[in-house]
């Protein structure tokens, strides 16, 4: 093998490493010697198309219950063909007989046809098959410890269920590894910028490899800021916004249910405590670009509840298509320990050799209902933690999320496998998440044909590495000048020794000697303009991140004094942050979907209030006082203009229930002891409101009176039209039998009673009576 001596400088997770691999004893260790010749090595054999084969080493089976064999006493434990098998302490006897697909391990609910579709063609035959030289020792362990008990049993590995099922886990999570390896190493770096790892004599310090950090006499500073970068933006995205649930219809009573559905979802809100979970969510996608959170039922709170992924490089997603908007599959990795398993699923947990090393073998058992979502965020291998030997023994759990279809244009059905070790304690259907995998991905923003989104400091790690570095060069020109003045022997007598009472000493008279003189050294100080390079290194910074003085604490008096100077500072962030910010809210109401479709399927009294509708409206948060009151002096004016109803001012402003808040301010307005003028009023149109009611009332009663008039009198004419004499009967009517008028009803020349009228009577038209 060849050495490379060459190492040019390259920095690798705020790290100087070599830029290329080196056998050179100086550089490397001799571990790192023999590894890299090995790669080499195989690498060449791999070029030649050579095949290389890494089988593990075979073992002796292994059995989570005593089996009694028989035994020829030849050294084998195979019977004589044809002997009958001896009886087990049960006293079933054990039978020959292959053993089906639908042999499940103890407890384990084996879904109907479940593995039909992940088989590539006949029974047995893998469609995802892992690489067993490429798994983990973990994982190598845990598959062939789960073959060897089966083997034990006298069962073929390959016509089991349990055992197809771990080979597909471990199958799809190899065809995802180099991506989430990629995103490990990411996560690491933005770990150790975020929150330093090492400590040295100064403090935290990110960048400590440096050599500046380890020669003696160098100056080495350590701008720790870069946690502001990520907590800031998390911040403000996690401000709660304003929800509001869309009625479905114009009417009252649509009107009514929305409310109603969204007290519902406060409730629930509540119960999840999703202030501090969206503030979780949104520093871990700022932190490492994206995160997830996992929707799950809790049967005792009797509510969906939700929880985020903490450790995202633990998650491993298959993504259905090419736009990342579709999930196949999710599978989660954690640890137990070896007391909380059998707690939690009664297994017990046995170490076991296999070459040089231990591993946790987990026998059967009886198991209650697993917890699994309780314990989705145990397995942190944090790298800013040192792990404890307990830690250290810590089980391999798999929480295996995935789909069996149903036919053409039918949702699939969900199902979930947890696997402890190898041993298999749930396989469940799932038929509440409507054919959805109950991962919700949230990634930081948007990167094109990527499903992940930058981390907030991606852009920003190499100014901040580039004002560290001249900050620390700025110190040592420093520290090169206050170190220590330094003094020179001049004359033509000096001698080359320096007596020792030439030496200037505070207190004391220095002799140089005759004709000699001590004279200072000045050092050299160059002029550099270093404030003005911070400066524009914190002007590009402010470019990439968009944070300018007034989020990051340094505005001056004169902005910090004017409001309208802050608040155009917070709406030009704003801006910036509108494209993450409205990926998070479409994220929260994924979530929000997701947990209502579980609701209604566990509950039917909440299936009959939601009834299919998820719509809710998010609206972002003002995040000034000044934006606050614009916004409420704005529903002021709508309100009072007829433009805007009372419900959608209070909705708009951020209330949670306009209903109850209406009921709160008649409370109010007819209390006397806190609104006298508002009573007083209310008095005095229930007054004329009663006179306008009986001035009503007389008015209708008077022409209820006159129509009944009108009645009477329209009846009498009728009863005379009805009852008209017989035409041509004079009956009473001669003048004989007409009635005598009084004397003052007659005119004043009529004759009197019983006198003859001597008047002569007209005899034609034109005469005139006189």
């Amino acid at each position: 093998m060849a050495k490379v001596r060459k190492i040019p400088a390259a920095f690798e997770g705020t790290r100087a490493v070599p830029a290329q691999y080196t056998t050179d004893p100086d550089v490397a260790t001799p571990a790192q010697i023999a590894a890299i010749g090995a790669s080499l090595d195989k690498a060449r054999r791999l070029s030649r198309g050579e095949k290389i084969a890494s089988p593990l080493p075979r073992v002796a089976p292994l059995a989570n219950y005593p089996v009694k064999l028989n035994s020829t006493g030849t050294g084998t434990n195979r019977a004589p063909a044809g002997a009958p098998n001896l009886g087990t302490a049960g006293g079933a006897t054990v039978t020959n007989a292959p053993v089906g697909m639908n042999a499940t391990s103890k407890g384990s609910t084996r879904a109907p046809g479940a593995f039909k579709t992940g088989l590539g063609g006949g029974r047995g035959t893998l469609r995802i098959q892992p690489d067993i030289s490429k798994l983990t020792e973990t994982e190598a362990a845990s598959l062939k410890m789960l073959e060897s008990s089966l083997v034990a049993k006298e069962q073929d590995p390959k016509q089991n269920d349990d055992f197809v099922l771990l080979q597909e886990i471990l199958g799809r999570k190899q065809l995802v590894d180099p991506e989430q390896n990629r995103l490990k190493a990411l996560f690491r770096r933005m770990d150790n910028l975020y929150h330093p790892e090492t400590m040295t004599l100064g403090g935290a310090d990110h960048w400590s490899q440096d050599p500046s950090a380890r020669l003696a006499g160098r100056a080495h500073v350590s701008v720790n800021i870069h946690h502001a970068y990520v907590q800031i933006p998390a911040a403000i995205q996690a401000v709660r916004p304003i929800v509001n649930y869309v009625p479905t219809g114009q009417e009252a009573e649509d009107r009514t249910m929305a409310q109603m559905r969204e007290q519902l979802y406060f409730r629930w809100w509540e119960a999840n405590d999703m202030d501090l979970q969206h503030e979780q969510a949104a520093l871990l996608k700022e932190l490492y670009g994206h995160t997830a959170a996992k929707v799950y039922w809790d049967p005792v709170e009797r509510l969906p509840k939700v929880t985020i992924i903490e450790r995202p490089e633990n998650l491993y997603l298959g993504f259905g298509n090419s736009d990342y908007n579709r999930m196949d599959w999710a599978l989660y990795t954690y640890g137990m320990s070896p007391q909380a398993i059998e707690e939690d699923y009664g297994i017990s947990v046995i170490p076991v050799k296999q070459g040089e090393k231990w591993f946790p073998y987990t026998s059967y058992g009886d198991h209650a209902d697993p917890i699994g979502n309780v314990w989705a965020n145990a397995f942190e291998r944090n790298p800013l933690k040192r792990e404890t030997a307990y830690e250290q023994m810590q089980i391999e759990v798999y929480d295996y999320w995935y789909k069996v279809p149903k036919g053409e244009g039918k949702a699939p059905l969900v199902y979930n496998a947890i696997y402890v070790g190898n041993t298999l304690v749930k396989n469940d259907p799932h038929p509440e998440y409507g054919g959805k995998i109950p991962y919700i991905h949230l990634p930081n923003g948007k990167i094109p044909g990527s499903p992940y989104g930058k981390p907030a400091l991606y852009d920003a790690e190499q100014l901040l590495r580039e004002k560290d570095e001249r900050i620390t060069a700025m110190a040592q020109m420093i520290q090169s000048v206050v170190g220590g003045q330094m003094w020179q022997l001049v004359g033509a007598d000096a001698p080359d020794e320096i007596p020792p009472n030439a030496l200037p000493k505070p207190g004391r008279m220095a002799a140089p000697g005759p004709g000699n003189e001590i004279r200072s050294i000045q050092p050299f100080i160059p002029n550099f303009q270093i404030e003005q390079y911070i400066q524009r290194i914190d002007r590009e910074l402010t470019v990439a991140t968009g944070l300018n003085d007034l989020l990051l604490g340094l505005a001056p008096a004169q902005v910090l004094g004017s409001s309208r100077a802050i608040a155009a500072l917070i709406a030009n962030y704003e801006s910036r942050l509108a494209p993450k910010r409205k990926v998070f809210y479409s994220w929260m109401k994924q979530v929000w979907e997701m947990c209502a479709r579980i609701w209604e399927a566990k509950d039917p009294g909440v299936k009959s209030l939601i009834a299919g509708e998820y719509r809710i409206e998010i609206v972002a948060p003002e995040l000034t006082p000044r934006d606050t009151l614009e916004l409420a002096s704005t529903a002021i004016n709508l309100v009072q203009n007829r433009l805007w109803s009372a419900e959608r001012a209070m909705d708009r402003v951020g209330v949670e229930d306009p209903i109850g808040e209406k009921e709160l301010i008649r409370d109010e307005q007819t209390d006397a002891t806190l609104n006298p003028a508002a009573v007083a009023t209310m008095t005095q149109v229930i007054g004329q409101m009663q006179q306008m009611q009986m001035g009503q009332q007389q008015a209708s009663q008077a022409a209820m009176e006159q129509q009944m008039m009108m009645t009477q009198q329209q009846a009498q004419n009728a009863q005379r039209t009805l009852t008209s004499p017989v035409p041509g009967d004079q009956s009473l009517n001669q003048p004989e039998n007409q009635a005598q008028l009084p004397p003052e009803a007659n005119a004043g020349n009529a004759p009197l009673p019983g006198e003859q009228n001597l008047l002569p009577i007209p005899t034609g038209p034109n005469e005139v009576q006189a």
